[in-house]
């Protein structure tokens, strides 16, 4: 059974659009949210409710990855999306009556979000050709440098109009996300491949799947660790950004807004030119991205001007843009269909957990530290990671990793 070429982009597009929409709102959700706290407490209560909402996530993610494995992923995808709008429309509701109630449903938010990835992964591969994966992952990369321009500025506006107004609109979106995956369930997935054995498993085998099965996938299991890696580094990539921003470049919200509008730029145009990297130059690629990574990000912090921060930031993130977009399709690889889902949640939840032990790691760094001997020290981290990475990497799998992409599993094939 073949899918037109038309019809494959078509349900990228529709998939691409729900995740942009799906963003935007938890963007416009989050910054509105954030204002509203600050405006009538600390810091501290914000960190407060930043932990509320991000940690029980964090610990359903597994269990979703599993259910993504499991479960038909078009309605995982859009029960999601519903009750996400549910969740949001909850905080739009309380926002001015109790904090720790919306805090509750920010909650309740982030563990519906945490099935929308992998049901999405497993959705896209059902409707993309194995060839034209790494094109569509790069063009699904791409929705994070979009929203952090799109999303965070429409945000910022309409959360400075009106907090409760922002979180409306950010419920409204929500409820739109769910327009492009209602037209996209009635379209058949040629290239979904059958879960096998481990999906009639007992739900606590399957939880663990996905760690059992990385012991015989090299090439998966260095991109989790190396996600781990910069879990490490990049949990506190805001809180330098901003610090210094406002610190030794002497700027206040304009040169921070210039960052973060030249962030997601040069994220988009990373996912760009990452969609044209052969497939034989992916590892590579994703190497020499770590390693350009870290450096710009080294000298941004040497950088005494707003404009050369600018650039060198920008540089980074285009760097970044290109991991981006390659890391879901250098982790599936070799990750049989089965348990896609649940390797992607790994990913993803061990990247979270280090994120969130760095914050408060760099937090007592920076007690003792200067912001700028920090960054500079990430920097450096970043390239010997990147290096590190490509020294351990097995042959093998480099040998035969165009080959791995492009393959379709024989039940597939055959469907």
């Amino acid at each position: 059974m073949i899918t037109p070429p038309d019809r494959a982009r078509g349900g990228t597009a529709r998939l691409w659009a729900a995740s942009a929409l799906s963003s935007g709102s938890t963007w416009v959700m989050q910054i509105s949210l954030f204002i509203q706290v600050l405006q009538e407490s600390s810091p501290a209560r914000l960190a407060a409710v930043e932990l509320i909402g991000t940690v029980p996530a964090l610990a359903f993610m597994m269990v979703a990855g599993t259910l993504a494995d499991r479960f038909d992923v078009r309605r995982l995808a859009v029960g999601s999306m519903v009750a996400q709008a549910v969740c949001v429309l909850g905080m739009a509701l309380f926002l001015d009556h109790g904090i720790w109630i919306t805090a509750a449903f920010y909650g309740l938010q982030g563990l519906g979000n945490t099935l929308w990835p992998p049901a999405r992964q497993q959705w896209l591969y059902g409707v993309v050709a194995p060839e034209s994966r790494p094109a569509a992952n790069a063009r699904l990369a791409s929705v994070s440098g979009t929203m952090t321009v799109v999303g965070a500025s429409l945000g910022g506006a309409l959360a400075g109009w009106s907090p409760v107004g922002a979180m409306a609109v950010a419920c409204v979106l929500q409820v739109l996300a769910v327009v492009p995956l209602l037209a996209q369930s009635r379209r058949p997935m040629p290239y979904a491949e059958p879960a096998g054995v481990l999906a009639r498993e007992p739900m606590r085998k399957e939880l663990t799947a996905g760690l059992r099965v990385l012991r015989g996938l090299p090439l998966a299991r260095s991109v989790v660790w190396i996600g781990i890696a910069w879990g490490c580094i990049g949990g506190a990539y805001d809180i330098l950004l901003a610090a210094y921003a406002t610190g030794r470049l002497g700027g206040g919200g304009a040169v921070l807004g210039s960052l973060y509008v030249a962030d997601g730029v040069a994220v988009i145009l990373g996912t760009v030119l990452a969609a044209r990297i052969v497939v034989r130059r992916h590892l590579a690629a994703y190497t020499a991205a770590y390693v350009f990574q870290g450096l710009a990000w080294g000298a941004f912090f040497l950088a005494g001007h707003p404009v050369l921060a600018v650039a060198l930031l920008g540089v980074m993130r285009l760097a970044s843009g290109v991991i981006i977009a390659l890391d879901t399709t250098v982790l599936l690889a070799t990750v049989p269909a089965a348990v896609r889902g649940r390797v992607s949640s790994l990913h993803m939840t061990t990247y979270g957990a280090m994120a969130r032990v760095s914050l408060a790691l760099f937090g007592g760094l920076l007690a003792v530290s200067d912001v700028r001997t920090v960054g500079v020290c990430t920097g450096a981290a970043s390239v010997v990671l990147g290096l590190l990475w490509w020294c351990l990497r097995d042959r093998e799998t480099q040998r035969t990793y165009p080959a791995a992409v492009a393959a379709r599993e024989p039940a597939a094939a055959a469907a």
